[in-house]
């Protein structure tokens, strides 16, 4: 009797230290598998934006021709459609494989709910309401360079430790109202610089 109890007590050892080691296995299987799509969607991530500069620059090659201004009362959105469909003379699109939302001035951008460019200088500021202020509006009486800005409108996610990613990915320091990268106030838009406009609005 004492024997039998003494081997019930040992499996129950050997079962509680099995389900130990399993839970502890699993916890960091799972946390590695995290990780590991979190670096995928990640790099997926530079890679589109890489695309949408690639094709910013091809539809300039090839047309001569920078992006319109989105005909909505603002001086700051640029329409990104005529990347993947335009009627204009010599392009050789589409330059990029997006769809284009139902409002027929943005795309759509996985990950994000949609995609739109914008046209400012690379002066501080971080929002919607910023950019009015600092566009390319009429910028020749300033002598300040213009620049063509990705706009990322985030779905139910933040965008800051994406704005952290893409600045440690470029190798810039953490501010979200200045520099290449930067994120609204609210974390719901990213905005990461394409390059110089030879537009003067």
């Amino acid at each position: 009797m004492h024997y039998r109890q003494k081997n019930t007590v040992t499996l129950a050892k050997d079962v509680a230290l099995f389900l130990s080691v399993f839970v502890a296995l699993f916890l960091a299987t799972t946390s590695i598998l995290f990780l590991a799509e979190e670096k995928k969607q990640r790099l997926e991530l530079v890679n589109n934006l890489k695309s949408v500069g690639t094709a910013y620059y091809a539809y300039y090659l090839d047309t001569s021709m920078e992006l319109p201004l989105v005909n909505n009362g603002n001086n700051w959105e640029v329409n990104p459609v005529p990347l993947v469909s335009d009627d204009i003379v010599g392009w050789q699109g589409p330059y990029i494989s997006l769809p284009i939302r139902e409002d027929g001035v943005s795309l759509g951008f996985k990950g994000f709910d949609h995609l739109t460019l914008a046209r400012a200088t690379d002066e501080k500021w971080n929002s919607l309401q910023d950019l009015e202020a600092k566009s390319c509006y009429n910028i020749e009486s300033e002598n300040k360079d213009c620049y063509t800005w990705i706009v990322l409108r985030a779905n139910d996610k933040l965008v800051d430790k994406l704005a952290v990613y893409l600045e440690n990915y470029i190798e810039e320091d953490k501010n979200i109202a200045k520099g290449k990268v930067r994120a609204s106030d609210d974390y719901k838009y990213l905005f990461v610089e394409l390059g110089l406009s030879d537009v003067n609005r």
